[in-house]
């Protein structure tokens, strides 16, 4: 399938993201204001480092460094590193029925994994009816009418606050409401299995079908505790620098650091 997209969600920021902006510019105020007082350029650049958000911008970078190459070792391939950012800030998950059945009409076997999956990362679920998926729709917490857009679907549960994934198989053939809502999700996954084309536009493309999707499902509440984790991290680690660039000036009174913020290093 070609890659030209309809408009895109922007992308969603995340508490870590939120407190990383705030420390810098709290961090170059702090930095100004050390310049004016005290005219010293040496302690204005360690009031800069002592604020920076470390661990807020590097913990998730590295997370999803390091959930790529896992995907990627299973044949998963990761379209957008950014959109795959997005799913600390996921609450919903929307599962077309075209992803759930075989090819055959029946019920994929991994539908009840990816179902058990979604629960577990405490996510929402969301399904479209089907006379096929009779037996699933028990486990879902919402099932909308197959007749409504899809992009609709998942443009009102956006509206509601919290990011969505998104989870289609193409046919060809396929209504282009489906592949909108594919594309309207924060996060668009597209099973490539089998015969079905390749959504190209997608954000991760599922070669190994749901098994692939449960992969996925799986690492939500481990990106959402890196991101809290980060956040707290960096907020320790600023006062924690903080700290120690006060008690360096306290003993350093007439002496200078070769190197701005060797004082706080460490942190």
């Amino acid at each position: 399938l070609p890659a030209d997209l309809p408009l895109r969600p922007p992308l969603r920021t995340s508490p870590a993201q939120d407190y990383a902006a705030h420390a810098s510019t709290g961090s170059v105020a702090g930095a100004a204001a050390t310049l004016l007082v005290k005219h010293d350029l040496t302690e204005a650049a360690e009031a800069v480092l002592a604020g920076s958000p470390k661990a807020a911008r590097y913990g998730p970078a590295v997370f999803h460094a390091v959930l790529s190459t896992a995907l990627s070792r299973t044949g998963v391939l990761v379209r957008d590193p950014e959109r795959l950012r997005q799913l600390e800030m996921t609450g919903t998950v929307v599962l077309h029925p075209s992803a759930l059945r075989t090819p055959h009409a029946g019920a994929d076997p991994w539908t009840e994994d990816v179902l058990d999956a979604a629960r577990r990362a405490g996510l929402r679920v969301v399904m479209v009816e089907d006379p096929a998926l009779a037996d699933f729709t028990g486990l879902a917490d919402q099932v909308v009418s197959a007749r409504r857009p899809l992009r609709d679907v998942v443009d009102e549960l956006r509206a509601e606050g919290k990011g969505v994934i998104t989870v289609v198989r193409p046919r060809p053939g396929d209504d282009e409401t489906v592949l909108a809502g594919l594309f309207g999700g924060d996060v668009a996954v597209a099973l490539a299995d089998a015969d079905s084309p390749v959504a190209w536009g997608a954000d991760v493309l599922a070669p190994g079908g749901l098994a692939d999707v449960w992969r996925l499902l799986r690492a939500v509440p481990a990106a959402r505790g890196v991101g809290s984790r980060s956040q707290t991290l960096a907020r320790a680690g600023a006062a924690l620098s903080g700290l120690l660039v006060a008690v360096g000036e306290a003993r350093s009174r007439g002496t200078r650091s070769p190197l701005p913020g060797l004082r706080h290093a460490p942190v």
